[in-house]
């Protein structure tokens, strides 16, 4: 077996320094902004600012197509690419085996996102097709770029965060992030939007560029490898067996831990993404509110997930990662039923504050009861496959896209909901609410429940793996 040049110590976890976390975390604020700005305004965008909905009613069921075509094409594809930068090449050994893929995929994502709000300048029905294609093209290669960056950014927080606490930590200043990006993009595009004006989203697309590339600017930096994460790394990656791409995704998704960690964040995905994308009409036909009132909202979930952050972590040192992951599941979907029966501002702000609670509960979590199903992994394979792992992960979670799509555009045909129609018919606001509250609330509820029921990576089980992991300088 090949032993390492390095004599580096892996009996204890290095802590990074509080600089380089802070750092680090910029990449969940470019990841989490990008996720909010597309799932919130791009679907808006196509089916309603466009105008596409009054000239074909079936709309929305062929933008769920085109998602479903682009969907299926990036599961087939974004698995390899983790795959394939799962591993140290020349010129990665030297440059770190996740910074220059953070590059690579960062700088078109950026590009590609604003390329999304000018789609091609025709109108009436001849205009269907041309969107259609324009609209399949850019995503999709977006879809992929996006894939690369979430990737490598998601994929080496278990490399620099190691041990429960320092995750804990990393877990926290992660989410700050995470919230905080959560607040500027919702309120710069609840600022600047106008529904009905498709030219304000692409102004708002122009302004999210700068604050983008200016995020990652910072978080270059911040995801730099020291030597004894490369060390690690090729440690791992010489001293194991070769294992194929189609052998390894077989042997993850036989990871029972693994698997339920993505079920259950497949499901979050799915109510967080139908809230998202069903936000702009909920307000502006439900509540007959200003988009303004997002900014207020964002800033109070912002303020209730960073005081109660605190609390959360306390719980989640008394009870575990898993126990408190689950609750937060379950606690944000009972908050995402309460938009069944709000009917004014003031409702949407205190909706808006447990929704905060909620998911922060949840999201403290996720990064660590990820980081330890990947540890489990790599002690079984004695080698790390974070990459190959996230790349797997997001292939069942890009069909959260599908589920929303499909369950939008079912319920506005069911409803025949037209947000240029300002007759506000009772079926179709019945739909949003329903879009917005009870399908999100079914979700949560169901992925929290298997997730409790069969998920054991935790206690005694859980040190056993922290234990071999040292063992075998992993």
């Amino acid at each position: 077996m090949k032993t390492s040049n390095n004599n580096v110590n892996h009996t204890q976890p290095e802590d990074p320094s509080m600089i380089k976390m802070v750092m680090f975390s910029t990449g969940y604020f470019l990841n989490t902004f990008l996720m909010i700005a597309f799932n919130n305004y791009v679907w808006t965008f196509y089916e309603g600012e466009l105008g596409l909905i009054s000239i074909v009613p079936l709309w929305p069921i062929y933008m769920a197509i085109a998602n479903t075509l682009y969907i299926v094409l990036g599961m087939l594809i974004n698995p390899f690419i983790g795959y394939l930068t799962d591993k140290p090449f020349k010129w990665t050994r030297k440059r770190g085996f996740h910074t220059p893929w953070i590059i690579i995929g960062g700088i078109p994502t950026i590009i590609l996102f604003f390329f999304l709000f000018i789609p091609p300048q025709v109108s009436g029905i001849e205009s269907v097709l041309p969107i259609l294609i324009y609209y399949i093209i850019f995503v999709f290669i977006y879809d992929l770029s996006y894939s690369l960056l979430q990737t490598h950014s998601f994929g080496a927080f278990a490399a620099h965060f190691r041990g429960d606490t320092t995750r804990r930590k990393g877990g926290i200043l992660t989410q700050i992030f995470t919230f905080i990006a959560n607040f500027l993009a919702i309120t710069i595009w609840s600022l600047v939007i106008d529904p009905g004006n498709p030219t304000s989203f692409t102004i708002a697309a122009f302004i999210s560029v700068i604050i983008l590339s200016c995020s990652l600017m910072v978080f270059i930096p911040g995801s730099k490898e020291s030597k004894v994460i490369k060390e690690r790394f090729i440690v791992g990656h010489d001293n194991s067996e070769r294992i194929s791409f189609f052998k390894t995704m077989k042997m993850a998704i036989k990871q029972k831990n693994f698997m339920l960690a993505v079920f259950s964040y497949l499901t979050f995905m799915i109510a967080f993404g139908l809230m998202s994308m069903n936000t702009v009409n909920f307000i502006d036909d439900v509540l007959q509110e200003g988009q303004h009132i997002r900014s207020l909202g964002s800033i109070l979930m912002l303020l209730s997930s960073f005081l109660t952050m605190p609390i959360w972590v306390r719980l989640a040192k008394r009870i575990g990662h898993s126990n408190t992951y689950v609750i937060g599941l379950a606690s944000y979907g009972v908050s995402l039923l309460l938009n069944l029966f709000i009917v004014n501002a003031f409702q949407f702000y205190l909706t808006s504050i447990l929704n905060g609670i909620s998911v922060t509960l949840f999201l403290i979590m996720l990064s660590p009861v990820l980081a330890d199903c990947y540890d489990e992994i790599a002690v079984k394979l004695k080698k790390h496959h974070e990459t190959t792992l996230i790349g797997i992960r997001n292939f069942f979670i890009r069909t959260s896209v599908v589920f929303q799509s499909f369950i939008i555009a079912i319920i506005h045909a069911l409803t025949i909901y037209d947000p240029i129609d300002v007759s506000h018919q009772f079926d179709a606001l019945v739909g949003l609410r329903i879009i917005q509250g009870l399908i999100p609330f079914i979700f949560c509820s169901v992925g929290a429940l298997i997730f409790y029921k069969w998920f054991d990576l935790k206690g005694i089980k859980k040190k056993e793996v922290t234990r071999k992991l040292r063992e075998l300088a992993l």
